[in-house]
């Protein structure tokens, strides 16, 4: 049997140097080693410092009531700062530590962004505006990439712009287009705009940067010396950007699905001391999610986005009230640190990159310049879509509404001409306006997206030839630039333009088109306007099913009753084992219950019953009948429709008496809710129950 030396295993005597993870030979090299080491943790260390300066100072800003200068302003000058200490100091090891990663950028610092906005959406005010959010996130993101990528060839044919060829030029459009109006939610959340300009320019920039994204893939698949650019190429592009999109929603929808089947059979929100698992759970799906959808060549970022969405629609009710508030705002926490990172990155990339310096084709360097100032224009124009297809979604809203009304008023009940004109008054209430439509055009914002693209073509040198379009050649650095490295400058000074000074005037500009969020009081006055009029055209008496045949309400209806049962414990998103909503989770403002009322045949009023701190600093908007106190039939609701405590915020336990009064006012009607959308309230004044569902 042969033994370990006759195969030469047999131990051998270490030189006296050879201790684990130290090669003797490269002795002479430790020192140059060492320094390069504490070079780059020196690096580290700015970095982390320059996230935790960004954050400070725009805190003490927003507490001071700037606006002007954006925490986005104060990350791109620590960036500068940074880059600058490197040339400074003429460190190689910290400008390469420090220069713009478009795979850092894309694998670690967008997916937790992109991911939180899913998670953290107020998912119902997502999906009352999903109409005017989708058409601008698909369609406008196409309409502008075409019409900046043809303002931009032409240019560059008429000799007043860098001259891009005509592929270059729409890649460049469609990357430019995407839009990052990070700055422009935050100063949203202090002032308090409008739920519904909110939640429209919110989805618009989630969903844009991931059109954006496959859409500038799809162009640079046909940057190949044999590609054939015809109808047909086109059509099969198209095709193409369709099958990235939808697979990877598919992805992310079943990551999200199975995560809420997990929650639910585990039950870990019956039992104590198992936060930290859920927490731990949370995090494996939306990355898996990604890197599978990365994995099929698909996108990742469109995968982690509605990974966020399905788990805050289905996996989170399934979670523990301090599970849920913990992931939320770990989620948010992790997004802000990217975010300010981001900035910083921007800022150091004006000295890690070739920004200001490098070959020029004119003696004074002007042609990129110039090239940022017409995409900058084109960009304005590109934008515009904005006044066109918000009057269109206008027109569709009001077209349904009408058909509506006409059923109603077919229906040939007693009240019918009453419910059909209370239903086109709501319907009325939710339209845009023109001056809501220059505040979605001005908050197109480009920043990290737009550069990480950009960086990436430049990094794989993608258009890296000179010359005319049939007869290209290697670009001379010595006195010209490439294309990518041309498209990367304009970017980058597009990104910087747009932050400071739209993102610096944006509070004015909502002020002046008066977006702001009306007060409590009157803010729930319209809220329970508009609700009694969707009530009345949604549902019967007596019964909660809907009565309109509209896609949404179709959805909807099956979505509560066939699908929140299989995913959701106790089949409504809430119920005994952590149905609670904590106060991280309650909506900005007061949310319509006309599920809850018309599954409970309350359809001759409707209800404001959501505690929220909102924006304007906390009340408990209530507009509930009569009877629906706590105290007994005919008694008045506690405290009034807005009830404020000592401490300005309204009594919680109100609340809680307020919904047990309506969940058992009528136990027939109760045990009919399953069928249409239901509210169930836990034992204690953690919270309330809410599956929030308008109708």
């Amino acid at each position: 049997m042969p033994n370990a030396d006759s195969l030469g295993w047999a131990p051998t005597a270490p030189p006296p140097c050879a201790f684990a993870g130290h090669d003797p030979e490269q002795e002479i090299d430790l020192k140059p080693e060492s320094s390069e080491e504490a070079t780059h943790r020196w690096t580290v260390t700015l970095g982390i410092l320059g996230i935790a300066a960004t954050m400070v100072s725009g805190e003490l800003l927003k507490r001071r009531g700037i606006f002007r200068i954006p925490e986005a302003v104060i990350g791109l000058l620590v960036g500068v700062a940074a880059g600058g200490l490197s040339e400074m100091f003429e460190s190689q090891t910290m400008a390469e530590d420090e220069s713009f990663d478009d795979e850092f950028f894309m694998v670690w610092l967008l997916p937790p962004i992109i991911f939180a906005a899913g998670y953290n959406m107020n998912v119902p005010a997502f999906f009352d505006n999903l109409g005017p959010t989708m058409l601008l996130a698909f369609g406008g993101t196409v309409l502008s990439a075409a019409v900046v990528g043809a303002c931009v060839y032409l240019a560059g044919q008429l000799g007043l712009a860098y001259r891009l060829s005509l592929l270059a030029s729409f890649f460049f459009g469609s990357l430019i287009s995407a839009t990052d109006p990070v700055t422009v939610l935050a100063i949203f959340k202090v002032i308090g705009v409008r739920d519904d300009i909110f939640a429209v320019i919110f989805g618009e920039s989630v969903l844009n940067d991931a059109v954006a994204i496959v859409l500038a893939r799809t162009i640079l698949s046909f940057n190949t010396p044999d590609a054939d650019i015809s109808l047909l190429t086109c059509l099969q592009a198209a095709t193409v950007f369709c099958s990235i999109f939808l697979g990877s929603m598919l992805i992310g929808s079943l990551g999200g699905t199975l995560s809420a089947l997990l929650f639910k059979g585990l039950g870990l929100a019956r039992v104590d001391d198992k936060v930290p698992l859920e927490a731990a759970l949370c995090f494996a799906f939306p990355w898996s999610c990604y890197y599978a959808a990365e994995a099929l060549e698909l996108s990742g970022i469109v995968a982690i986005l509605f990974c966020g969405i399905a788990m805050a629609t289905y996996a989170r009710p399934n979670l523990s009230p301090h599970a849920r508030t913990l992931t939320t705002e770990l989620f948010e926490t992790l997004a802000a640190i990217a975010e300010a990172f981001v900035f910083n990155y921007l800022g150091m990339a004006f000295f890690t990159f070739p920004i200001l310096s490098g070959g020029q084709q004119s003696p004074a360097g002007g042609t990129v310049w110039r090239l940022a100032l017409v995409t900058m224009l084109a960009c304005f124009v590109g934008r515009l879509h904005a006044f066109l297809l918000l009057p269109l979604t206008n027109a569709l809203r009001m077209r349904s509404a009408r058909r509506t009304a006409r059923e109603l008023v077919a229906a040939a009940e007693s009240d019918a001409q009453h419910r059909a004109t209370s239903y086109l008054e709501a319907a009325q209430r939710s339209l845009l306006s023109t001056a809501h439509a220059f505040v979605v055009w001005f908050s197109g914002l480009r920043g990290g997206v737009a550069f990480a693209i950009a960086a990436a073509a430049y990094g794989d040198h993608a258009f890296s030839q000179c010359g005319d379009e049939g007869e290209p050649r290697p670009c001379d650095p010595a006195v010209e630039i490439s294309p990518d490295l041309a498209i990367l400058q304009a970017t980058l000074l597009i990104a910087v333009f747009t932050i400071v000074f739209f993102g610096g005037a944006i509070k004015d500009v909502s002020l002046a088109c008066d977006v702001l969020a009306k007060p409590a009081a009157e803010a729930a006055e319209e809220a329970s306007s508009t609700c009694s009029g969707r009530l009345a055209a949604t549902a019967a008496p007596g019964k909660g099913l809907p009565r309109t045949r509209s896609m949404r309400a179709r959805w909807l209806h099956i979505n509560e009753r066939y699908i929140m049962p299989q995913l959701t414990v106790d089949g409504a998103g809430g119920g005994r084992a952590g149905g609670r909503l904590g106060d991280a989770e309650l909506p900005s403002r007061c949310t319509s219950n006309c599920g809850l009322l018309a599954a409970q045949g309350h359809a001759g009023w409707a209800t404001e019953m959501v505690p929220t701190k909102a924006r304007e600093g906390g009340a408990l908007c209530s507009t509930l009948p009569a009877d629906a106190g706590a105290g007994g039939e005919g008694s008045p609701a506690p405290g009034g429709a807005c009830a404020r405590g000592s401490d300005g915020h309204p009594p919680k336990e109100h609340a809680l008496a307020i919904a047990s009064r309506l969940l058992e006012s009528d136990d027939d009607s109760g045990r009919d809710a399953s069928r249409g959308g239901r509210r169930s309230l836990g034992g204690s004044d953690e919270g309330l129950s809410v599956e929030h569902q308008r109708v």
